[in-house]
């Protein structure tokens, strides 16, 4: 799914991934640090499946793949995505900033642009996931209003890796 248009913060931008995207995107996501709280794998295990999914990100039809621009040059510092429920109602947000931009204030401003675009689609919800020990991400939800609602895990794809996290949800 693509966005009808960029979302503009005061500061960034987020469009829609395209395959040149890519390399940034693994870059940031299997890095040992950056990555650390997704459920991307480490480079080492990508397999075939995975690969794949990966190279046909630009043609999803259940969510949203996009990356995150600074406003003034065009730099990317993220990503984001969006994956909305069969009615178009909740939508399930995930996001990742670059190491190199962390504790600047972007995932706040890019979790807002996504909460009013969400608004803007006729959601009445947004949800989101964050492992307990990534205190950062749980602290940014929170300041943005979202609720822990449950305890859950999850894994990293294809590794003995689990986290125990909370969904977080804010009503729109």
């Amino acid at each position: 799914m693509k966005l009808d248009r960029p979302l503009e913060g005061e500061r960034i931008v987020i469009r829609s991934y395209a395959p040149e995207d890519l390399d940034f995107c693994t870059g940031m996501w299997f890095d040992p640090e950056n990555g650390r709280y997704l459920s991307d794998p480490a480079r080492e295990y990508v397999d075939e499946v995975f690969q794949r999914a990966l190279d046909g990100l630009q043609d999803s039809g259940d969510g949203y793949y996009l990356v995150v621009e600074r406003k003034d040059g065009g730099e990317r510092i993220g990503t984001c995505c969006a994956f909305p429920d069969e009615a178009g109602k909740v939508y399930d947000i995930g996001y990742c900033v670059h190491r190199s931009c962390w504790r600047q204030g972007f995932g706040r401003e890019i979790v807002e642009l996504l909460l009013d675009w969400v608004r803007d689609q006729g959601g009445t919800a947004v949800t989101a996931e964050a492992a307990l020990e990534n205190r950062g991400s749980c602290a940014l939800l929170e300041k943005c209003g979202f609720t822990a609602v449950k305890e859950a895990s999850f894994k990293k794809y294809h590794m003995d890796v689990v986290f125990e996290s909370f969904i977080y949800e804010k009503k729109l």
